[in-house]
């Protein structure tokens, strides 16, 4: 399972989706909170892919493992009208070498920009602006037929 999970953050998302709840009622909800939650990942995993081509030692230790352990599913869990999706690395494929690369251990440096791929401040910048965009053409779908 993927560590972290990423929620709708932009700024003025609650009344943006209470708008579209009257617009195209929940069925348009949550198409929107998907298209956002999806769009995140979209700009996620490449960054963490990008990041993990600088492992330490030049990935001489490494077997590919973990960077195949980027989880990819685009399933939204819902939780009543809450809506999630997963970011990050499967633990179940890559155990906790994922977090090792991560934060680093007492004799290895952490990846460069690997925790910021996901948690950096620059990438939940440009994950509020991209989930503003993907309910916005919602919206703008919905409105325009």
């Amino acid at each position: 399972m993927a560590r972290n999970k990423i929620g709708l953050q932009f700024d003025g998302w609650e009344e943006t989706l209470s708008k579209l709840d009257k617009l195209g009622g929940t069925t348009a909800m949550k198409r929107g909170v998907e298209a956002g939650l999806k769009a995140s990942k979209e700009y996620v995993n490449p960054q963490l892919e990008k990041a993990m081509a600088k492992l330490p030692a030049g990935g001489k230790y490494s077997r590919g493992i973990t960077k195949k352990s980027i989880d990819k599913d685009m399933t939204i869990d819902w939780q009543g009208m809450t809506g999630e999706i997963k970011v990050g690395f499967d633990f179940s494929k890559s155990g906790l070498t994922s977090i090792f690369l991560m934060y680093g251990t007492p004799r290895m440096s952490p990846v460069s920009g690997l925790k910021n791929a996901i948690y950096g401040a620059k990438t939940k910048k440009e994950i509020k602006k991209i989930q503003a965009e993907a309910v916005q053409k919602v919206i703008d779908r919905v409105m325009g037929g």
